[in-house]
């Protein structure tokens, strides 16, 4: 019989879209993520067939992906940050399939005992081989009922998306709850330039369900770079300006406006 664990899948769809002077665009697109429980590790490689830790398989998590590492490495940053250490973190990712994976952004999410969520890892990747790891504690939370972080954007992304930037993070992620929505707001000058939603439903994680997964979202992670480079073939098409990342990844100036020519900074 298979062990029942607190991880799981999260079988959704992926939204952007994007409104500004240079383009204005959405898309949506189904997707999986995994919400897996750090502590569980080593169970759920011991107790799944299709998933290993650290080993090739048709489905694994390798630490290695991630700059926060394992639990060792997210104690270690969040205590250089003056937060708690959570007495549960889930990390929601793209797990590799068949050996490869890429994960544009990836969620440590980190619960206290009450199963509150307290603070959170974004770690970001580009397409240039950068990352970058957003820290989103007290001092970055959102007014309101619903959990929210707001961080000046440090990172290159996009090569389409330029200019001084702010994100906001919101988070409909309870412990266990059979939903999860994630939402990430691009804005500029007070103003909402990209909006990308992270919506799914949870199955208990097995492997009948990476069997499922599988089947309804062949080759994901690599769906989902092909994705990345489709999209950006048309935003290439539509004229929208494209420029490459610096040796530091730094965000780029915010080019001309198409219509007026003025430049900011």
């Amino acid at each position: 019989m298979t062990p029942r664990f607190a991880s799981a899948l999260y079988r959704g769809e992926l939204m952007h879209a994007r409104r500004d002077a240079f383009a204005r665009r959405t898309f949506t697109y189904p997707v999986y993520v995994a919400a897996i429980d750090l502590a569980e590790l080593p169970a759920l490689d011991r107790g799944l067939r299709l998933f290993s830790h650290g080993k090739r398989n048709v489905f694994a998590l390798d630490d290695r992906d991630y700059t926060t590492g394992g639990e060792r490495g997210l104690a270690a940053l969040l205590a250089a940050n003056d937060l708690p250490a959570p007495h549960t973190t889930r990390l929601v990712t793209n797990l590799r399939a068949f050996g490869y994976v890429f994960n544009p952004v990836s969620f440590f999410l980190n619960y206290d005992a009450s199963g509150a969520l307290g603070s959170v890892v974004a770690e970001v990747n580009n397409t240039y081989g950068g990352n970058f790891r957003y820290v989103l504690g007290p001092s970055h939370r959102l007014p309101g009922p619903r959990v929210g972080f707001r961080h000046v954007r440090e990172f290159f992304v996009s090569p389409f998306l330029h200019g001084p930037a702010t994100y906001e993070f919101w988070f409909d992620a309870p412990l266990d709850g059979s939903a999860l929505a994630i939402d990430m707001h691009v804005t500029r000058d007070d103003h909402r330039v990209l909006t990308a939603r992270l919506t799914g439903d949870r199955t208990p994680l097995s492997d009948r369900a990476l069997v499922a997964a599988a089947v309804r979202y062949p080759l994901m992670t690599a769906q989902v770079i092909g994705l990345i480079h489709y999209e950006a073939w048309k935003m290439r098409i539509a004229g929208v300006p494209y420029l490459r990342p610096g040796a530091d990844h730094r965000p780029a100036p915010l080019p001309p406006d198409p219509f007026t020519g003025s430049s900011r900074t």
